[in-house]
């Protein structure tokens, strides 16, 4: 079974409705969290045998808190064991990444499960504070303290 074919067979097993990207080795996805929604894609590099899982935030971050908002981010990628934030200067598109290459390897689904599932569950954990610095309501500080709460 391909990287691909088990990706799918994943989704369909787990619900997700999904639909292939054109022109590219993509499945787009809807997601609902308990902070908000957002999309995630599922990019399947054949040629690597590599998976890349993006969950992207439904706004873009004006650009006068681009500079808090890569603060904010540095300060939660810090720490983090799988995957980061990622934030495009030029647009605000910001993105946590889960990522692996697997070589020869052969992926199994419960691997892929659980990296698709620390992607929406590290966004939903962090979207608060990545709104609070959007909207300029938090410093990068207080959106740290709010999303990593003392003895979490």
């Amino acid at each position: 079974m391909s990287l691909r074919e088990m990706v799918e067979a994943l989704l369909q097993e787990d619900g997700w409705q999904y639909a292939p990207v054109e022109g590219q080795s993509t499945l787009a996805m809807g997601f609902r969290g308990q902070h908000g929604s957002w999309m995630c894609y599922a990019h399947i590099d054949d040629e690597r045998n590599a998976l890349v899982i993006y969950s992207v935030t439904a706004k873009a971050v004006p650009e006068e808190a681009r500079q808090s908002m890569a603060d904010f981010l540095t300060r939660a990628n810090f720490g983090l064991v799988l995957g980061n934030f990622e934030m495009d200067f030029s647009d605000g598109e910001t993105r946590f990444k889960t990522s692996v290459e697997l070589g020869q390897t052969e992926a199994n689904t419960a691997f892929v499960r659980r990296l698709l599932h620390v992607n929406v569950a590290t966004l939903d954990r962090y979207l608060p504070g990545i709104e609070g610095v959007a909207e300029g309501s938090l410093s990068p500080l207080q959106a740290i303290e709010l999303c990593e709460p003392p003895g979490s």
